[in-house]
């Protein structure tokens, strides 16, 4: 499925991040976006549960939505993605049973939100008049996010100290790190393409496309550089990481470098298959300290939804 589901540096070391002193969350007013209220079941929730995983799924689909994407999940549980109604695509914050949808006030076309951390900033990608772009969404701000000379900016994951990860092209196609001190290009070694997708404490993860076309994963930890690939797999793409190192994305047997029908997680103790029950095709895009993780998946009827699975007693 080709993103229906839209899909030796030295590492920075990371200050303390910003969480509420009691722990709770904090509502915010998002510039751009229009706020919906349930009046009703505006979530859509099905929960499946699976016995032999212990482990429970819940799909999650905007308002009088068709399509929905879930992206990223913090500590305080709320998710942020991309969802599709009669007035066009949309970023859209969830927070406690609540959708805000997000729209960049300068934006031409669709807003995407991507990563979200602990402190309620929002990462993610807009539509400009020339091109795209990556911004940063905090305290009802947006900044626009944009490595020099570059052509076309995604920006993809955020961590509790505002690092921001993500892709640009130039002359190439390269991940990117965004911190106190400016951009810094991410290219793994001898690799065609590079993509930062997710960041979280000392750990940012990706995908790079080798010579032969070939999509890998990978993690980049204090300065180098492993290769992620699922066993079995013919392409492998990580997509998230969580401050243990939990690890989550999407792989392939067969098909394109892009095209991703299959979930993993990756603990210390391997590879497990994420899958929401029924579904066709299964991605997973984010994972908190808790272990929660978000994704998408494609229903038998073609349809796509975003899914929050809880894991069960034994993860």
């Amino acid at each position: 499925m080709r993103s229906r589901l839209h899909t030796t540096t030295q590492a920075p070391e990371l200050p303390n991040g910003g969480v509420p002193p009691d722990g709770r969350p904090r509502p915010v007013m998002l510039l751009g976006a229009r706020r919906c209220l349930p009046g009703g079941l505006l979530l859509a929730l099905l929960s499946v549960s699976s016995a032999a995983l212990a482990e429970t799924y819940e799909a999650i689909d905007c308002p009088d939505s068709f399509y929905t994407e879930a992206r990223s999940i913090n500590d305080r549980g709320d998710i942020v993605g991309i969802c599709e109604d009669a007035n066009g695509a949309h970023g859209f914050l969830l927070r406690r049973g609540v959708f805000t949808l997000i729209d960049h006030p300068d934006g031409v076309g669709p807003t995407a939100a991507f990563g979200i951390n602990n402190r309620g900033d929002v990462a993610g990608r807009l539509v400009g008049a020339d091109t795209l772009h990556g911004y940063l969404l905090r305290r009802g701000r947006f900044t626009t996010i944009d490595p020099p000379d570059s052509t076309f900016t995604v920006a993809r994951g955020i961590d509790d100290a505002g690092r921001i990860v993500g892709f640009y092209e130039d002359l190439g196609v390269h991940g990117f790190l965004r911190d106190a001190h400016g951009y810094r290009a991410l290219d793994f070694p001898g690799a065609d393409v590079t993509t930062a997708f997710g960041i979280s404490v000392t750990r940012i993860v990706g995908g790079y496309l080798d010579l032969d076309g070939v999509s890998h994963g990978f993690v980049l930890k204090r300065g180098a550089y492993t290769s992620i690939d699922v066993p079995g797999a013919l392409h492998t793409r990580a997509l998230g990481v969580n401050v243990q190192g939990d690890i989550v994305g999407g792989w392939n047997t067969s098909g394109c470098d892009d095209c991703f029908t299959r979930a993993f997680l990756l603990t210390r103790r391997g590879f497990e298959e994420l899958e929401f029950p029924g579904a066709l095709e299964t991605v997973a895009n984010g994972i908190n300290a808790l272990g929660q993780v978000v994704g998408s998946y494609v229903a038998e009827d073609g349809s796509v939804h975003g899914f929050l699975r809880e894991p069960g007693d034994d993860n």
